[in-house]
């Protein structure tokens, strides 16, 4: 027992003799003053902390002398020395330099936690909300289209040439708002115009199937859109603008009369800081009346973010983003088929007949989350989003709600010991369900219910090789009967070969179920019928890539040059073919019921295989007194379907194995220069000829395939769109402008020319791309 007070008396003494003192500090942007959050700070292998959401930090040092080691993703590591005395310092102001900006970008999406883009192991592209807001682009869509190597057809999105054109149901693409999915859980579908632009801080795109850490529908990649949240100062911005489209190159497509058709909109955000709480809110406003005869869009948006950090448990962060959309639309889908018709509906505008859908929607999400990270390193995150869609279309019977319940726990933990074996090593690892309800008219009423776990690891090896493996295992059910389960893994390599030289390597493995609307529609469009396929098997399949990520600098200027080859492989990949369906084994068919089972159903179509090159240079400089920058993109994509049989090559269009809806070439130049206040930008964009569409929508081959036969008998849609894509099949190449001018230090005006040259285009059969229009904006932040 004596010995047990003996030690007592010497841990006492210890502690008298070693008092520890408190010291504070905050960490700032050294350009922007913003606070900085989880930068790293040490003062020995073994004792540290980070700086929480308005960039404090606070560590507990015996006395002595340390050298305070600060460091953080794409900021230069900074040294500190201090003396630590009896009286407790005062506050550290620490500011720390960002590196290049070009090599040092920060993205999430690769990885799940914040790393320099030079250092992921898969092709990611970043959009900045500026460069959106500036070219008139009111929805983000528009504004991928801009991105190298993605393609947009309908609102449908396409990375690589892995995705086409599925009529709206079904993305391989899968859509995130802060890393949580946002395709609706009836059509699995995207609504660009729901995203808030108006609080965006950036859009991230990976490249490559991404499922084993986002699951379903990651199999081409995924689009990460990123709100934002309060900086130091308040900030208060709004923009209006006012549009309106030329008149076709051809006079008698013209059906409108002195009015031109015109579109107008705007937004307005306001972002404060308020004492431990951060708030945004937001509203916008758009309104259409489209060159397509009975094509309008109407709608209105308001979204808020709120965040509070709790004061006496560092680290701890609760917040709700929430956003509600209200719209109404009518969409044109096919073309009348007559020499004036391009512009106006297939069964012109009465109700009986028209093709045109008329929609009254309601998007609205509600996004409670709380994160706790501590001293240590170690970050727990509780996501959950509830996200309803509904459609009203009763004139069609079309109507639908669909509502999604997902919740998601991770957790992150980052070692940052230096000189042991686990230094520079992350975990990631979180589970994840999401239930979904769907009443609808179209498809039934049905539940859905995915539940999956994921884990991934990453480690930095002799301070230039990044590792990463990873894997997911997923449980699909749908309604009580339909349950899948299916594991799937990716592994990547990124090595700093040489000062501004990364080369990188990654294999992932990707899946899709088929959503309700492709598993269960039911419906009639025009002279078509959709038909449902129960029995619908899931995608499955991998993508890989080899790349390389050069920095240069070249007198004034400075950039990046970045290289991918690329190889994907799908298995029963899921697609729309036209042909006779579902006849009853007791019925024959005749000429009097054939449209009774003639139309679409989605199937299984076999292997497809997309092999290319993706080439990007981003640039910035001098040209004489002018600040300027250029993005040039060029994709390579040899899409095509792998042993096809008789009955696939008959309903493709043409005579190669091309995969339906896809380019070959895409070309992408942004080139934008400023001088004092000014800027002027020129946009160019180029999509060689699509080879292959739906047979029945050209009847280019009737001997193999009477449907196109009838499909023309019914409509006559065919013999127009053939004769459309022989007269325009050199490709499309489109050109924008673009001239801001800064009136004062807060105001400025922009005016934007879209299709400068007013090209004619379809990016899907029957249907035309858009006019020359001309776009004017003011843009005011207080």
């Amino acid at each position: 027992m004596k010995y047990f007070y003996i030690l007592i008396l010497l841990l006492a003494s210890t502690i008298g003799f070693s008092q520890t003192v408190n010291i504070h500090g905050i960490v700032l942007d050294s350009l922007t003053r913003e606070p900085l959050i989880g930068v790293t700070i040490k003062a020995k292998a073994t004792i540290g902390g980070q700086s929480q959401a308005d960039g404090h930090f606070k560590l507990a040092l015996p006395e002595g002398h340390y050298i305070l080691q600060i460091s953080y993703t794409g900021y230069i590591q900074k040294q500190i020395p201090i003396q630590i005395q009896k009286q407790e310092l005062s506050e550290l102001i620490i500011l720390l330099q960002r590196q290049s900006k070009a090599l040092n970008q920060i993205t999430i999406s690769g990885s799940r936690f914040e790393k320099r883009i030079a250092e992921e192991v898969v092709s990611i592209e970043v959009i900045k909300l500026n460069y959106i807001l500036n070219t008139a682009n009111n929805q983000v869509d528009d504004a991928l289209q801009r991105v190298p190597g993605v393609d947009v057809i309908e609102n449908q999105v396409n990375i690589r040439g892995g995705a086409g054109w599925s009529y709206g149901a079904g993305s391989r693409v899968l859509v995130l708002v802060d890393d949580m999915p946002m395709l609706t859980s009836d059509a699995q579908d995207a609504k660009w115009d729901f995203l808030p632009l108006e609080n965006c801080e950036q859009i991230e795109v990976l490249k490559g199937a991404s499922s084993s850490l986002y699951g379903s529908s990651a199999l081409n990649g995924v689009v990460n859109f990123r709100t934002g949240f309060a900086k130091s100062k308040p900030i208060t911005k709004a923009m209006i603008y006012n549009g309106m489209y030329g008149n076709p190159p051809e006079k008698n497509w013209k059906w409108w009369g002195k009015q031109q058709p015109n579109f107008n909109g705007g937004y307005l955000m306001h972002a404060q800081k308020i004492k431990q709480w951060d708030l945004v809110l937001g509203t916008a406003w758009f309104s259409e009346d489209s060159y397509l005869q009975g094509d309008l869009n109407r709608r209105g948006r308001t979204n808020m973010n709120l965040r509070h950090q709790f004061k006496k448990v560092e680290g701890l962060i609760a917040g709700v983003n929430t956003n509600i959309q209200l719209n109404k639309s009518q969409t044109f889908f096919f073309w009348e088929p007559s020499d004036t018709g391009r512009l106006k509906p297939y069964g012109g505008l009465a109700d009986s007949t028209t093709t045109i859908n008329k929609n009254q929607g309601l998007r609205f999400n509600i996004d409670p989350y709380i994160t706790y990270q501590t001293a240590t390193g170690s970050k727990h995150t509780l996501r959950t989003r509830f996200f309803r869609s509904r459609n009203r279309i009763p004139e069609k019977k079309q109507s639908s709600i669909a509502d999604s319940y997902y919740g998601e726990y991770q957790f992150q933990k980052k070692f940052e010991a230096s000189n042991k074996w686990y230094s520079d090593f992350n975990i990631i690892g979180g589970l994840v369900n999401n239930y979904s309800h769907i009443i609808g008219e179209l498809y039934g009423n049905h539940t859905t219910n995915n539940t999956a776990g994921y884990i991934q690891f990453e480690k930095k090896f002799i301070k230039k090789l990044w590792t990463s493996l990873g894997m997911r295992y997923e449980i699909n059910a749908v309604d009580t009967y339909r349950v899948e389960r299916k594991p799937v893994f990716r592994a990547g390599l990124n090595y700093e070969l040489a000062q501004a030289t990364f080369v990188r390597w990654s294999w992932g493995q990707g899946y899709r179920y088929p959503s309700i609307a492709e598993r269960f529609v039911s419906t009639s469009f025009g002279a078509s019928r959709v038909f449902p396929n129960t029995s619908l098997q899931s995608e499955t399949g991998w993508s890989s890539e080899l790349g390389i990520k050069q920095g240069f600098k070249l007198g004034s200027w400075s950039g990046l040059v970045d290289v991918a080859a690329f190889w994907t492989e799908y298995k029963n990949m899921m697609e729309f073919n036209f042909g006779i369906h579902d006849v009853p084994k007791d019925s024959a068919i005749t000429l009097a019921n054939i449209n009774n089972y003639l139309g679409f159903k989605s199937i299984n179509v076999g292997t497809a295989r997309i092999t290319g090159l993706d080439i990007s240079i981003a640039a910035q400089g001098k040209i004489s007194k002018a600040e300027s920058r250029v993005i040039l993109g060029y994709t390579y994509m040899n899409p095509i379907q792998v042993n096809p049989d008789s009955i696939i090559m008959a309903n493709i269009s043409g005579t190669t194995n091309t995969l339906k809806y896809r380019y070959n070439h895409s070309f992408k130049l942004d080139w934008e220069n400023s001088y004092q206040g000014a800027i002027l930008g020129l946009s160019c964009f180029y999509n060689s000829f699509m080879k292959n569409i739906d047979e029945v929508f050209q009847n280019s081959k009737p001997k193999q395939n009477f449907y196109g036969l009838l499909f023309e008998a019914g409509s006559h849609i065919p013999s127009s769109v053939d004769t459309f894509r022989k007269q325009y099949n050199k490709g499309t190449l489109l050109f924008d402008a673009r001239l801001q001018v800064k009136l004062s230090s807060q105001i400025k005006i922009g005016f934007v020319v879209k299709n400068v040259l007013n090209q004619i285009y379809a990016e899907r059969p029957a249907i035309l791309g858009p006019l020359r229009n001309f776009t004017i904006q003011l843009f005011a932040e207080l």
